[in-house]
């Protein structure tokens, strides 16, 4: 491939992620592009080519399977089209998941060249694992309930039963009732009552709970069973049916008061679980440090030196996102920002145990890159003891003004937005590992001259991953493009119109996940007080 031609690839691949490649088939020798260098955690010119000798960069379960793909795309001149998503170990131990996608170029019957992509899909592949685990979680709580749970499309068809509910029927698995409706199963009587009772249900919206209904069969005596059903909507608010639970009280004289006794014990728990989340909110509240008694003298002690704006935004009652301002010494200031896996529960027990551990960290404020490995290796040692996968992401900014230096270190997380004076030597931010993966997990500072640096905002994704009417996010490019708007606009202008386009690009629907901003400005010519 020419130079050029390699030059211009790249840039285009850029706002993607992804890399190039290109290998003459047969050849020792494969084009990598530097991105590509990066995906495998090598410099550039030293990795191994991966056609040939897949087994000096591939995970070892996936080197088979690798090269069976490749033999079979080379045999079949018809096949165009080379694909695989494999899995690396990179010379520091770190398992990576990249998608490989190429052409195939072919002279006759022989493949000749094979030129396409690579990217590194591994927050996918996790992403995909934990909604897998998360469906078979559901499935095992639907097959062992002592309860009949089934859902229902608009004929009152059944398309998802549990096994108590097979096993009621008379039936030895769910997937024997998939298709069929109550008129296979009870009296013409019974199964009117109840496709008209659905219908009602569908057509007002509204749900039917804790009724005792009389089933009628042609070859079994009369049963009853408590019941409770309700409309099915998806995600969109489409109407796809019915779905209901129900257990049989036929047998027993006493089930009505067992089941009115463990309405009440339900709902004295559910009060108990609200009034605890309302006290875990408020002491998630009270510890955000703009809550803090010194929060005020902090922002006065160094109003001289910047002008400081913040947003925090919890989607739900508990939120996983957190920011800290941290006073290190009359010279000195950093700002932090946390955004945790998720939201909800888990997300907050973590942030208050990353509360915990910034404490712990507090004496290594003054270098960034020791500071966020401390807190990593203290995060990863107690997450490595639990069953979940837990992660966090974190950018932590350090201002020095003896020293006239911006210091940043990112862990996983968007780098801040900045806007210089001029334009500064290195525009990379070096992102590190996020925290809580790998306990001895290196990590990287990027230095600013602070007199270049004008004003910067640090955020979490919840700002621009907010989908309109047509579910397109906002995106990084219109959270940036908005950050640019009006250069000569104050830090607290420049956040609040990040605000206001975010929530309007939502139509005001709002926010699905936390968001957090820390807006800074600095103010030029001022001196120490």
């Amino acid at each position: 491939m020419d130079l050029f031609d390699q030059e211009n690839l790249e840039l285009t691949l850029k706002a993607s992620n992804e890399g190039i490649w290109d290998w003459n088939v047969g050849e020792k020798e494969i084009y990598y592009s530097d991105r590509v260098y990066h995906f495998f955690g090598v410099e550039s010119g030293t990795a191994a080519n991966i056609m040939t000798h897949p087994e000096e960069i591939l995970h070892p379960d996936h080197v088979a399977y690798f090269s069976n793909v490749l033999s079979l795309t080379l045999l079949d001149s018809d096949e165009d089209i080379f694909a695989v998503d494999c899995r690396i170990i990179k010379p520091s131990g770190v398992p990576c998941w990249l998608r490989i996608r190429g052409t195939v170029v072919w002279d006759g019957e022989q493949a000749s060249r094979i030129a396409g992509s690579m990217i590194e899909i591994t927050k996918r592949k996790q992403a995909e694992k934990l909604a897998s685990e998360e469906r078979n979680r559901m499935r095992l709580i639907i097959d062992n309930i002592p309860l009949q749970v089934y859902f229902k499309n608009t004929e009152s068809k059944y398309v998802l039963v549990n096994q108590r509910q097979a096993d009621w029927l008379g039936e030895s698995a769910p997937e024997a009732l998939i298709g069929k409706s109550g008129a296979d199963y009870f009296s013409d009587l019974s199964w009117k009552e109840s496709r008209a009772e659905e219908v009602k249900i569908m057509e007002s919206g509204r749900e039917i709970i804790d009724v005792i209904q009389r089933e009628e069969w042609p070859d079994r005596p009369t049963t009853y069973v408590k019941k409770m059903k309700y409309p099915w909507y998806n995600s969109s608010g489409e109407l796809l049916g019915t779905f209901g639970i129900s257990c049989d009280v036929t047998s027993l004289v006493g089930a009505q008061k067992k089941l009115e006794t463990l309405a009440l014990d339900l709902k004295s728990i559910n009060k108990k679980y609200e009034e605890d989340l309302v006290l875990a909110r408020e002491i998630q509240h009270a510890i955000l440090p703009e809550n803090a008694s010194d929060w005020e003298d902090k922002l006065t002690q160094w109003k001289h030196r910047v002008d400081i704006e913040h947003l925090y935004i919890p989607a739900t009652e508990l939120a996983g996102d957190y920011y800290d301002i941290i006073s290190i010494d009359k010279h000195r200031i950093g700002f932090l920002i946390i955004d945790v896996m998720g939201h909800g529960v888990r997300s907050a027990l973590i942030v208050s145990l990353i509360r915990g551990l910034l404490e712990q960290a507090l004496p290594h404020a003054a270098d960034p890159a020791v500071y966020m490995s401390q807190l990593n290796k203290s995060l990863s040692a107690i997450l490595a003891r639990t069953s979940v996968t837990m992660f966090a992401s974190a950018c932590y900014m350090m201002l020095d003004f003896e020293n006239n230096v911006a210091s940043i270190t990112n862990a996983g997380h968007d780098s801040p937005l900045m806007q210089f004076s001029s334009e500064p030597l290195e525009r990379n931010i070096i992102k590190s590992p996020a925290l809580g993966f790998f306990e001895d997990a290196v990590y990287h500072s990027t230095d600013y001259d602070i007199e270049n640096l004008e004003k910067l905002m640090l955020f979490t994704d919840g700002i621009y991953e907010i989908p309109n009417s047509e579910d397109e996010d906002w995106g990084k490019q219109r959270l940036q493009a908005s950050f640019k708007k009006e250069i000569e606009a104050s830090i607290a202008k420049t956040q609040q119109r990040i605000y206001k386009e975010a929530l309007a690009w939502t139509g005001g629907r709002g926010f699905d996940d936390d968001v957090c901003l820390i807006g800074v400005q600095l103010r030029k010519g001022k001196e120490s007080s």
